[in-house]
């Protein structure tokens, strides 16, 4: 099953235009996170990793209405930017395993595809309610985030073991 998932993510023309969309949706994401900081002087909760409900209150509440306004682009943004990524990612991943045994790495940018997912939808709920925020939400929220964040970490270790693996055998074998 995931064979033909990443194959099919892996053609030439699949692949250019996952990484030409990739790139427009970091570039939607980060000028609008750029932004929201410049008018702020805050993150978005999704780049912090974790939270306390305090903190997102904070952050929330420092948001003028041209801040909200760009927040909202960004969660557009990321109902989409979370698959595009983990597609990416995890077919690279999948590419340089050589052979079974090392391509279920592939599945960690999946399962951080979820979990951002999670993440999502739980600032999505604290973005539509009035402050303060719900701790339950809040907390359910920084468990995914931290969860996102670890996972994220992890398979850019997996990428980047590969890529150095790779790059070893083309240079002594």
């Amino acid at each position: 099953m995931f064979e033909t998932f990443f194959r099919v993510i892996l053609q030439r023309r699949t692949f250019s235009l996952l990484l030409l969309l990739e790139i427009g949706l970091a570039y939607v994401i980060y000028q609008n996170v750029f932004l929201i900081n410049k008018l702020t002087s805050m993150p978005i909760l999704d780049m912090e990793f974790g939270y306390s409900i305090d903190r997102v209150n904070e952050i929330l509440g420092a948001y003028s209405p041209e801040a909200w306004a760009r927040y909202e682009i960004i969660q557009i943004a990321d109902i989409i930017h979370p698959a595009v990524y983990a597609s990416l990612i995890g077919a690279l991943i999948w590419v340089m395993a050589d052979g079974e045994r090392w391509r279920w790495l592939a599945l960690l940018a999946l399962a951080t595809a979820l979990f951002d997912w999670g993440e999502n939808v739980m600032i999505w709920r604290m973005t539509s309610a009035n402050l303060p925020v719900d701790a339950v939400t809040a907390e359910m929220s920084n468990v995914l985030s931290i969860l996102k964040h670890s996972l994220l970490a992890l398979t850019f270790v997996a990428l980047l073991l590969m890529f150095l693996r790779r790059l070893g055998q083309a240079l002594f074998y």
